[in-house]
């Protein structure tokens, strides 16, 4: 009898163990209509390969629930009358956060009783439903999963078809041959400016994006022909969206690692309400450490802040705040000690600092079942300091540069939305925008041959632009579409005005097989300095680029697509850019296509420059599937333009190649623990760059590039692997992470130009070998 008793204690005790260590989750969402963004309501959802069945059925307001849902991938089917199904594949569900998911239905073409509802799976599709070509979405998964993200959505891009990255160091990213300071970031529907970590050493690119990829929702990228909402873009577009706070339930993320630390905390503002809170901080580890240890040169440290608020209405529709915030800094001191000195690197002093503030007010107000209106205000400014000097071997100080310069911009939004019917619907509004900037620089025009600041600048001004748009999609037959819109800009300070239609056709000629084409002509206005700095004349100051046109270009891509199996697709994308009123130095090679960090112009510029960039995009990807998941990208193209003495050149950017393969598996190592793997293999064509004059940098002891010859030189083609293992122990009510990555395995160069050998008094190429490792641990609670 009491061995009985002890056995069934024993059991009951390894019962309620197992109970305690099978980890689970919930899982809620909403069902909309993917055009009217209505809610759907008493939606099918039915939770996939789980036995027995689980699933319900979506309230009046298209929310659906289920409780206590094994952790792991998850795959859910909607359905509901008269729409396609849709399902949603390999969700990852963890123990240490709710999984909250918006799920979008496309309303069938025909009547009930004349269509066959097939289930769609498309992860890629961008969520913008204008989107003809060259668009696809980015998921915080992606983020964290992809060898090389880093939790950076730039760096994710970086694998993309048609994308080449910049650095090992830095997630700058070059888009079909276009500079980065072409690409259009929006926030929660506003541009805002590039919110990168000193963005303004990278032309746009930076260290790091300013805001956590905890605060983000699934969001856009695009790479040409871009719909006609997207206006001031002539290179990609990255549409971001932060998701909203959990409103049922407090929740806190706290991460440590090589990049900073990193904590984040969710949730209603009252219990039982609707409106919630979402608050992220990070701070770079190097900022930490460098308190306490020696200082390092040239290390980067930075802080940001993002916070969203949403606070939905009974009948008044939907406010939301948000906010992004950031300051970063990197400063290098130089050795004193002029005979410990190799190269001309060793000769610098820098401190340079970034601040970026970006801030938002929008409005989401349904007028009927057919319709809604989007209202956005939005604030946005930033402050760029750099103070760079050289020395020569007498130690005599030779200023580089002193610029401090001041950006802000204040800008009024709205569209109204608008489904008429499942064959059309159109999205019609308009971006006014204050811009002002105040600038403030001492430069050298010529560092290696003159040893003092002769180009002085104290100006500052203001500026506005207008966005009109309209666009429509409307269904031609159930497999044929057209996106057609027009996008139209006026900018004051030119007095210019620039229709700019777009097209886009999407035939699906069998049920795994479809073409497209699109078209569209975009223009990008640069920055503000560039048309209104005031230079001193011999009776005072004058503007000098007053009349200054925006660069236009004309993006035509075509696409083939074919579905080769449930998760799987194959992708080929021709496309051709024509660029033309590009800002040029009459009589030089100098062009506005090349611009990277160069802050000042002594000449006046013309519109003289053209430019044009065509190629080929291939992207074979598999879906996440029994824990497995591939991409292979490819991209061949050529980047040339057209300086202001009319010969055509390479650009700096045209590195004709880049070829990609990444892929990860998952197991699930016990119930509630998962492993990953994750690789990527890189090869990039070589960089650009100009020549050497020997004989000057020889005299000068300091490189001087022969700017005749502008990037006739091409660098030999580097080769790249990433490698990431991810470990997430799910416990009840909580999630522990761990994640080593290691960028730039191979150790490859990277090049940073030339500088001159003080021991062998030779010029010689100069670069770093470096592997960049990111490691973390992150807990969800």
């Amino acid at each position: 009898m009491i061995t009985r008793k002890i056995i069934l204690t024993v059991t009951l005790m390894l019962f309620f163990l197992v109970v305690q260590s099978q980890s689970t989750q919930n899982i809620k969402g909403r069902i909309i209509d993917n055009e009217s963004e209505q809610p759907l309501a008493f939606a099918s959802v039915i939770i996939l390969n789980t036995n027995p069945p689980l699933g319900t059925i979506s309230d009046e307001n298209g929310v659906f629930r289920f409780e206590e849902v094994a952790v792991g991938r998850i795959s859910l089917k909607v359905s509901y009358v008269g729409y396609e199904d849709a399902v949603v594949a390999g969700v990852l569900l963890s123990s240490g956060k709710e999984l909250d998911l918006n799920i979008a239905l496309k309303e069938s073409f025909a009547s009930l009783q004349e269509v066959e509802v097939k289930a769609t799976e498309r992860k890629d599709e961008a969520l913008n439903q204008m989107a003809t070509v060259s668009a696809r979405s980015i998921s915080v998964e992606e983020t964290k999963r992809f060898a090389g993200g880093m939790d950076d959505p730039s760096r994710l891009a970086s694998t993309f078809a048609g994308v080449t990255p910049s650095t090992v160091d830095n997630n700058e990213i070059v888009i079909r041959g276009n500079a980065a300071k072409g690409i259009l970031w929006r926030l929660e529907g506003m541009e805002v400016p590039a919110p990168n970590h000193l963005a303004g050493m990278f032309s746009g690119g930076g260290i790091n994006t300013m805001f956590s990829n905890n605060m983000l929702a699934t969001s856009d990228f695009f790479t040409g022909a871009f719909p006609a909402e997207y206006g001031n873009a002539i290179s990609g577009v990255f549409d971001m969206r932060f998701r909203n706070g959990n409103a049922d339930k407090r929740e806190y993320a706290f991460q440590v690692g090589t990049q900073g630390v990193d904590f984040s905390l969710e949730g209603p503002f009252k219990k039982g309400g609707r409106a919630s809170y979402l608050v992220n901080y990070r701070y770079s580890t190097i900022g930490l450490l460098q308190g306490l240890m020696p200082q390092i040169t040239g290390l980067p440290t930075y802080q940001d802040l993002s916070l969203k608020l949403n606070f939905p209405t009974k009948n008044a529709g939907v406010f939301s705040l948000w906010s992004i915030n950031g300051t970063g800094r990197i400063k290098s001191d130089m050795e004193t000690d002029t005979s410990k000195w190799e190269t001309t690197m060793d000769s610098y002093q820098y401190d340079i600092s970034y601040r970026l503030t970006s801030s938002g007010l929008s409005h989401r107000y349904f007028l009927n079942k057919k319709a809604y209106l989007f209202s956005s205000l939005s604030y946005s400014a930033t402050d760029y300091s750099n103070k760079n000097d050289y020395y020569n071997l007498n130690m005599q100080e030779i200023p580089v540069t002193n610029q401090n310069e001041i950006n802000t911009k204040a800008s009024l939004s709205s569209y109204l939305n608008v489904k008429f019917n499942s064959r059309h619907t159109n999205r019609t509004g308009f971006v006014v925008s204050r811009l002002s900037y105040n600038l403030d620089i001492a430069n050298n025009t010529d560092v290696g041959e003159n040893p003092m600041a002769d180009y002085f600048v104290n100006s500052k001004g203001n500026a506005m632009s207008i966005q009109l748009y309209s666009q429509s999609k409307y269904y031609l037959l159930e497999n044929l579409n057209i996106n057609a819109g027009l996008h139209m800009v006026y900018f004051n300070s030119n007095n210019e005005f620039i229709p700019e239609p777009r097209l886009g056709i999407n035939w699906q000629i069998l049920p795994r097989h479809s073409l497209s084409f699109a078209y569209g002509k975009h223009s990008r206005i640069e920055p503000l300095r560039i048309y209104q700095t005031e230079v001193p004349t011999e009776t005072g100051y004058a503007l000098l680029n007053q009349d200054l046109n925006v660069t236009k270009a004309h993006h035509f891509v075509w696409s083939y697509d074919m579905k080769l199996g449930a998760n799987t697709h194959f992708t080929i994308e021709p496309y051709y850019q024509i660029l033309y009123d590009v800002p040029v130095t009459p009589d030089s090679s100098f062009s506005m296509i090349n611009y990277t960090s160069e802050t000042f112009f002594t000449d006046e510029l013309d519109n003289s420059g053209t430019g044009a960039n065509m190629g080929i995009d291939f992207t074979l990807e598999q879906f996440i599937n029994n824990g497995f998941y591939y991409m292979v990208t490819a991209s061949l193209y050529e980047s040339k333009f057209k300086g202001g003495d009319g010969i055509e050149r390479n650009t700096r950017y045209n590195q004709n190649f880049v070829f990609n393969v990444l892929a990860g598996k998952e197991w699930q190592t016990k119930k509630n623990h998962t492993f990953g793997i994750n690789g990527k293999f890189t090869v990039l064509g070589g960089k650009r760059q100009s020549p050497v004059d020997m004989e000057k940098s020889l005299e000068n002891q300091f490189v001087i590039y022969d700017e005749t010859r502008l990037y006739e030189d091409q660098l030999p083609t580097s080769y790249y692997i990433d490698l990431s293992l991810n470990y997430t122990i799910n416990r009840p009510k909580c999630a522990h992470s761990f994640i080593i990555q290691a960028k730039n395995i191979l150790m490859q160069e990277e090049n940073l130009g030339h500088a001159y050998n003080y021991k062998t008094k030779t010029v010689e190429p100069y670069g770093l070998e470096i592997i960049y490792p990111y490691v973390s641990y992150k807990i969800l609670f």
